[in-house]
């Protein structure tokens, strides 16, 4: 078994032109939610039954681009997939030496399969530490990793590898790690922002403005300020992508765990999500005086730091005055956050309450950026134990199926 990313592509057929109990074609209702002028109820009928079909007609429009050169865009390739084969390989072997002693055993419940699919934060191939690295030092764990870090999320769902080792392996949890890449890869941020600031996309958002209403703000503190001015600079193309998102999201976790009334192959699998930290946008190069940062000047150097964030605002001409970039980003992670534990509680309503969410926000402090988007090891290992304690109920969630990792 062999990290593969060739997504395959498809010739789509046109909507189907059936009316919703909203009483709007579907067609319609993609084209309320690219104008983000779409309600609560309309969209919750469009992502019932949704399709392959239309979230690609989704994601073309929102990037302007045709479906070929968007997962050409997407696919990992190059040293990168190079690298992310090694480690990939080297984590897949000692699976593999696991299962082949008898690791598992049916009669023994804390010995865990598990199966990893997702970006980065899953799999840094370079280097540092990552979220995967420390979860697999378990003894109980068997970790078998897709992940491949530059990996964009609708790439992973299009090339489908998750499904076929769901199959194999029938693991006890599944953790997927996706959505920074689509959010920022290519300098794809440059084309999600309104420039002049003055955006009002959020009030326009019934959903969005769920979201925060709904966020439990004791656990994870929102800065109203800073979140208000980060909004402005925040386009419709924003929030439409954001409910793009969630659609895949629902897609995915539907198909796993099947309906209530006909529950799937694997409904009672745990499905474990995350949704990232407060990235900095930065240019620095990370020079300095403390010896065990040797590393970062080097990461910074060669991987892309400033391309993925500080550079797309720049080049939609955005100052950063009073920390300006910071306070669009925070806006954008916090309701990320907020979207992934909104899909958590659709299931949970469904009596599916196997959905949970490792919430990093505000855990790391501003020395703790290896780059733009990554954190230092040590951070990296401490998110990884929040997983850990999830994965082994050896704590309850923060609230709901939240677990807050400053809390811990």
């Amino acid at each position: 078994m062999q990290l593969r990313r060739t997504p395959i592509t498809k010739s789509f057929r046109s909507i189907d032109p059936q009316f919703t109990k909203t009483g709007l074609r579907r067609s319609n209702l993609i084209d309320c939610l690219l104008s983000n002028r779409i309600s609560i109820n309309q969209l919750e009928d469009l992502r019932e039954g949704i399709t392959p079909e239309e979230l690609s007609i989704i994601i073309q429009r929102i990037y302007d681009l045709n479906e070929k050169f968007i997962l050409d865009l997407s696919a990992v390739d190059g040293m990168l997939r190079r690298f992310n084969l090694i480690k990939n390989s080297n984590r897949n072997y000692e699976f593999s030496k696991k299962i082949r002693k008898g690791f598992r055993d049916l009669d023994n419940k804390k010995r865990k399969i598990i199966l990893a699919e997702g970006d980065s934060w899953f799999n840094y191939p370079i280097i540092l530490t990552d979220i995967i690295d420390r979860i697999r030092m378990e003894s109980n764990f068997a970790l078998y990793s897709l992940a491949a870090g530059g990996d964009w999320f609708l790439n992973m769902l299009t090339g489908r590898e998750y499904v076929e080792e769901l199959s194999i392996l029938h693991p006890d949890v599944f953790l997927i790690s996706g959505g920074g890449n689509d959010l920022v890869g290519s300098k794809r941020l440059a084309a999600i922002i309104d420039p002049k600031g003055n955006s009002s996309e959020f009030n326009e958002s019934e959903w969005a403005k769920k979201l925060i209403s709904d966020a439990d703000k004791n656990f994870t503190p929102l800065d109203v300020d800073k979140f208000k001015t980060g909004c402005q600079y925040l386009s419709k193309d924003f929030f439409a992508l954001l409910m793009f998102f969630h659609l895949q999201y629902y897609s995915l976790i539907d198909g796993i765990l099947g309906k209530p009334d006909k529950p799937g192959k694997f409904s009672d699998m745990k499905i474990i999500t995350q949704g990232y930290d407060y990235a900095r946008p930065s240019h620095a190069k990370g020079f300095g005086l403390k010896i065990l940062n040797w590393y970062i000047p080097f990461v910074r150097l060669f991987l892309g730091h400033g391309s993925w964030l500080k550079e797309p605002l720049q080049l939609r001409g955005i100052p950063d005055e009073d920390k300006l970039h910071e306070k669009i980003v925070y806006s954008m992670i916090y309701l990320f956050n907020e979207m992934m534990i909104d899909i958590g509680g659709v299931f949970i309503r469904r009596n599916q309450p196997n959905i949970f969410h490792i919430d990093s926000r505000g855990f790391v402090d501003d020395d703790g950026w290896v780059d733009e988007l990554h954190v230092k090891p040590k951070h990296a290992m401490k998110i990884g134990e929040v997983f850990i304690n999830c994965i082994n109920e050896s704590a309850v969630p923060t609230y709901k199926n939240v677990y807050v990792v400053s809390k811990f």
